[in-house]
């Protein structure tokens, strides 16, 4: 009987980087069509939350310009480069942060991509 190991190609991956959040292709899909988002923290649960901002919402001043970050989006990945965000992801996992991985899920309803930041990933 085998067990079969569960594969990466459809799960959602934040890497945490000193300088930006990296998404991996399939976390970064959900990105693809916007070139703005906003980032919020929930410092009781540990979670990070991405939610894509579109032109049609900032032109119709629906969110807070002084939320927004830029996301990058290259062949198979995303990218938020953000200095003082990772900063502040920083203060809140009270450790340095240099390539951390964490398993992330879309969540649908609230149009977000939520992290648990408890949920690292261990190679």
């Amino acid at each position: 009987m085998f067990t079969w190991i569960k594969g990466n190609s459809n799960t959602l991956i934040l890497t945490l980087y000193p300088n930006n959040i990296t998404l991996n292709s399939s976390a970064a899909i959900y990105f693809q069509n916007v070139r703005w988002c906003m980032i919020g923290t929930d410092h009781e649960n540990l979670k990070l939350a991405i939610k894509p901002v579109t032109k049609e919402e900032i032109d119709m001043h629906l969110v807070d310009t002084e939320q927004l970050h830029k996301v990058s989006i290259g062949k198979g990945y995303g990218r938020i480069s953000n200095k003082m965000v990772i900063n502040e992801i920083s203060v809140l996992l009270n450790r340095t942060i240099d390539c951390i991985k964490i398993h992330a899920y879309y969540d649908e309803t609230s149009n977000m991509l939520i992290a648990n930041l408890n949920d690292e990933i261990h190679n």
